[in-house]
């Protein structure tokens, strides 16, 4: 069972994580800078005496989530827009995860919004513990499909633990009894995230990474340059997700990713695509982080 102490964590990490969200949502403007905005996302995530518990991810349109500026790469909001601002912080290893849709110059896309954002308002309505995984599924269906839209299928929330983001447990977009037939039991803490979309409701892999994490493997078989990447990683960031302008200029760009994909390669981390819906249609979202107890269900990331 969760303790009060932990409760206590947690909740600080998600006040934390809902203040940069906010922060971040209040920055979107047309023609602004992803990587001004993640920067000063995870700056005040930081300042407030915490860690970002992965990089602000800033995902414009048809990409749903994992896009995080690179050391080269920005992007800058169009005109119309639907961006998803997903943060989160880490308070000793307790975790948030939250994230909000900003919808610029577009009825259509206002409506996206509110699709996810209705979705997620219903789910803090019928959380509760115990509740089955199944039913939340079932109601953020529900609610995005009343709306004209679609939720996305391969795209899920997931249950949190210390040090660990996705901790197993998958929490559906949709209703699906034969799979998602777990409870969700007091002294679970666990992140909803509904998402809607125009298109085919489904994600695939971009070409490009600029998340990683690493997996905990050390493996023997490296070059030292690989090595001594790898422990300035873990050292920094154990097993939580990274970006990779986070090693920028401690490491120059070459030793960068030269050593990231022999570090792939050898298992020592994984990469996370950015995701883009399939048929490159709008996707909002919207996220809180639950703590389940025997009492009831708090929203550690409600303001």
């Amino acid at each position: 069972m969760i303790s009060q102490e932990e409760i206590s964590r947690i909740l600080e990490a998600g006040r934390i994580g809902a203040e940069a969200r906010e922060l971040g949502a209040s920055l979107v403007k047309p023609g602004a800078s992803a990587r001004e905005i993640c920067d000063e996302v995870e700056s005040l995530i930081i300042k407030r005496g915490a860690r970002p518990a992965f990089p602000c991810n800033f995902s414009v349109n048809e990409v749903a989530a994992h896009y995080s500026p690179g050391i080269d790469d920005d992007v800058r909001v169009p005109d119309k827009a639907v961006v998803k601002v997903d943060v989160g912080a880490s308070v000793d290893g307790y975790l948030s995860d939250t994230a909000v849709t900003v919808a610029i110059g577009s009825e259509s896309f206002q409506q996206l919004a509110l699709a996810a954002k209705s979705a997620l308002d219903r789910v803090a309505e019928v959380m509760k513990p115990d509740v089955r995984v199944y039913d939340i599924g079932k109601t953020i269906e529900s609610v995005i499909k009343s709306m004209g839209f679609k939720p996305v299928r391969n795209l899920t929330g997931h249950t949190i633990e210390r040090y660990t983001l996705h901790a197993g447990l998958s929490v559906p977009n949709y209703a699906e009894r034969a799979l998602f037939y777990h409870r969700l039991r007091p002294g679970t803490q666990v992140a909803v995230e509904p998402f809607a979309t125009t298109g085919r409701g489904l994600v695939i892999d971009g070409p490009r990474a600029y998340i990683y994490s690493a997996t905990g493997n050390r493996p023997q078989r490296i070059s030292e340059a690989a090595r001594q990447l790898l422990e300035y990683i873990l050292s920094h960031y154990g097993t939580l997700p990274f970006a990779k302008r986070w090693l920028y200029p401690e490491w120059k760009r070459k030793e960068i990713e030269a050593g990231l994909v022999e570090l792939i390669k050898a298992r020592a981390l994984v990469e996370y695509p950015v995701l883009i819906e399939a048929s490159r249609a709008p996707v909002s979202q919207f996220e809180h982080t639950f703590v389940i107890t025997r009492d009831g269900v708090i929203v550690a990331t409600k303001l």
